[in-house]
């Protein structure tokens, strides 16, 4: 045998391509085949050295470039002779399980690995991988160490004999090969990588961590940062802090699997906040202390009730030995069970009736925490106390109010700040309802109704008034503000301050609310159009909300039994005699659809025109008629601003002043 084929691998490009380099594409999915095999191999410590958070190989004008790093991966188990390594490491798809034995020797445990692919794995970010590895019986120079090299390239291209049979790989033996080492371990070093990420020493805790269930004394795993930027992390148990009132612990639940009883252990909850990356997602379900799978439903199909929190927040780990026994029950990349299989099936439906019970158990759970959160960032709670000091019905209505409005709100939502103040407005409006109901309640069953019951019912009927005119208020100062922003923007265009002013028509009419629209104006505007069309021959559009695919001619409104025609014109723009006419038109013909039409002048006897521009270019014959005709007007941007604006915040002031606004606090204030 020649020194060059010391050591012999017989294996396919196509099992690299497939089993290596496909399934194990990410640093923490290598490192972990890897820890596995240290730990069948008895080891007590395992090192890995690498460069935290950084990208092992650049690309450069489309090629990528090495930049130099490499990981080290050292144990301090068993060790292999070279013997060992052509018999078991070299031999790919080596059932370590069923020709050896399925406990390591020193410290009995269950071996994790099985199918004998795990080496490959180094193939998935990597071009090159250094074996040094001491084992065997202890001599008096220590242990002999075998020192090969694997390279990618040389595998990948696949020689063949004459028949087409393929030749065995021989990697090059190393420099080290065949000296000593006064203890038994292995070390493999990886180099000459893809663009792969090294994910920073805090991702790289919580990924490991995640992919193993193991807790035992005579086991560690440190992971050390080459560049030395970072402080060395001993690889723990992951840590996710649980909702309280959601855990269900697992222990006495059996998987039922045609009559036979299959044990597990661990547990299932809610966590207490978003996760904080994908690996902490979902319930881990290990075998031989090694995950085998990530689920967040257990196969269930999307639409169910409560899926968003179920998926956003369910956390836990499943321990059930019997998926890698004597049948493997795992996907060959050990990522997740073959759900339709004779285990996956009963398991899957275990864990769909725990997830009905955990989420009906963590509902309350998940409620109350939304309301913590909503009290932390709002703080409401000390906001009325400042405000309505003695007054406790108050301050309880409106805590009440706040905590039915966000119970099924989601996290996100309650993060914000602008959700939070329209919550609080809200509740604000609604709270001294019921006050007001409570005293009523309280009036009529009071036996010698009382002058101070009475009165007090007069107060709170006072207070629900002008609690629920602030709130309209408030949503009118920020209808107004929008409309600041566009006027003040040349670049606005007619059709959004047309739809603004149609959906807010007390920009226009300070006066106007919801009770004083006429329902029958959206079929007038209707049929006036219907009645243009057969007298002009033309098509008209009134409305941007019921036509938002068409521009209108001009937008109806109704107010104090008119119709309005609203000609609306984009900021800085000068009305020209020819758009003057049009709109003069428009009125005209308005006048006479009223008067042929009974049933609409019975609702509106009159019509008016109301043009908004910031100027006029118009001939003296025009301008006459703005000047002397009561049933046309017109508005600039600025006067028009400048009117509403006045009106509601004047009335903002007077309301906030008698009801006692809350203190905007550091914590929602700024």
């Amino acid at each position: 045998m020649q020194p060059s084929e010391k050591y012999t691998m017989r294996i396919s490009r196509l099992t690299v391509d497939k089993l290596g380099i496909q399934m194990y594409d990410r640093v923490s999915a290598v490192l972990a085949e890897l820890i596995a095999n240290a730990y069948d191999a008895d080891a007590e410590h395992v090192k890995i050295t690498l460069p935290f958070g950084q990208y092992l190989a650049r690309k450069v004008e489309g090629q990528i470039e090495d930049q130099g790093f490499e990981i080290v991966i050292e144990d301090d188990g068993g060790g292999m002779t070279a013997q060992e390594v052509n018999d078991y490491y070299l031999n790919v798809g080596y059932n370590r399980r069923a020709r050896r034995s399925e406990k390591t020797p020193r410290y009995n445990r269950r071996v994790m690995g099985r199918k004998g692919i795990g080496k490959l794995a180094p193939f998935g970010i990597c071009h090159e991988v250094e074996v040094v590895s001491a084992g065997g019986d202890s001599t008096k120079h220590g242990y002999v160490v075998s020192n090969l090299i694997l390279n990618l390239d040389v595998i990948l291209d696949e020689k063949t004999d004459k028949r087409g049979n393929i030749l065995p790989y021989h990697p090059d033996p190393g420099p080290k090969d065949g000296s000593y080492a006064d203890s038994a371990g292995t070390m493999l070093i990886l180099r000459r990588f893809d663009r792969r990420r090294v994910p920073t020493g805090e991702e790289l805790d919580r990924q490991l961590a995640a992919r193993f269930g193991l807790s035992q004394g005579n086991w560690s795993v440190r992971l050390e940062d080459s560049r030395g930027e970072t402080d060395p992390i001993e690889l723990g148990s992951l840590n996710v802090e649980i909702m309280p009132g959601t855990r269900i612990d697992v222990g006495n639940r059996p998987v039922n699997v045609e009559g036979r009883f299959l044990p597990v252990s661990g547990w299932v909850a809610y966590a207490k906040d978003p996760y904080k990356d994908e690996v902490m997602a979902g319930v881990r379900i290990y075998a031989r202390g090694k995950i085998v799978a990530q689920t967040r439903d257990f196969d269930i199909k999307t639409g169910f009730t409560g899926e968003f929190k179920m998926r956003s927040y369910l956390t836990g780990e499943i321990h059930a030995e019997w998926l890698d026994e004597d049948e493997d029950f795992v996907r060959t990349d050990r990522q997740d069970i073959i759900w339709n299989s004779d285990l996956g099936t009963p398991l899957r439906e275990w864990g769909r009736k725990l997830l009905k019970e955990l989420a009906a158990k963590a509902e309350v759970s998940t409620g109350q925490r939304a309301w913590e959160l909503f009290l932390e960032g709002s703080q409401l709670d000390e906001r009325l106390k400042a405000v309505h000091p003695n007054d406790t019905a108050i301050r309880d209505s409106v805590l009440r109010a706040a905590k039915s409005l966000i119970t099924r709100a989601d996290r996100d939502s309650i993060k914000d700040p602008d959700y939070r103040a329209r919550m609080v407005r809200l509740a604000y409006a609604i709270g001294p309802h019921n006050t007001l109901l409570t005293t009523l309640d309280e009036v009529a069953s009071s036996a010698d109704g009382t002058t101070d019951a009475i009165l007090d019912l007069f107060e709170k009927a006072r207070l629900v008034e002008m609690y629920s005119l602030g709130q309209v208020a408030h949503e009118r100062v920020e209808s107004i503000e929008q409309l600041q922003r566009l006027v003040s923007n040349p670049a606005t265009v007619e059709r959004q301050l047309q739809k603004l002013v149609e959906t807010a028509p007390w920009i226009l009419y300070p006066d106007w609310t919801p009770l004083s629209f006429n329902q029958s104006l959206a079929s007038t505007r209707a049929n006036f159009q219907s009645w243009y069309l057969a007298k002009y021959d033309e098509h008209l559009v009134t409305s941007v909300i019921d036509s938002p695919s068409k521009q209108p001619d001009f937008v109806m409104l109704n107010h104090e039994g008119r119709l309005e025609i609203i000609e609306i014109k984009r900021p800085q723009h000068a009305l020209a005699n020819e758009e003057f006419d049009r709109a003069f038109g428009y009125l005209t013909a308005v006048r006479k659809f009223i008067n042929d039409t009974a049933a609409v002048r019975e609702s509106f006897p009159k019509a008016r025109l109301t043009i908004i521009c910031d100027s006029l270019n118009l001939d003296a014959l025009r301008e006459n008629p703005i000047r002397t005709d009561p049933d046309i007007s017109h508005k600039t941007w600025h006067d028009l601003l400048e009117s509403t604006s006045r009106s509601h915040k004047d009335f903002l002031r007077v309301v906030g002043k008698m009801q006692g606004e809350l203190p905007e606090l550091a914590a929602e204030g700024g």
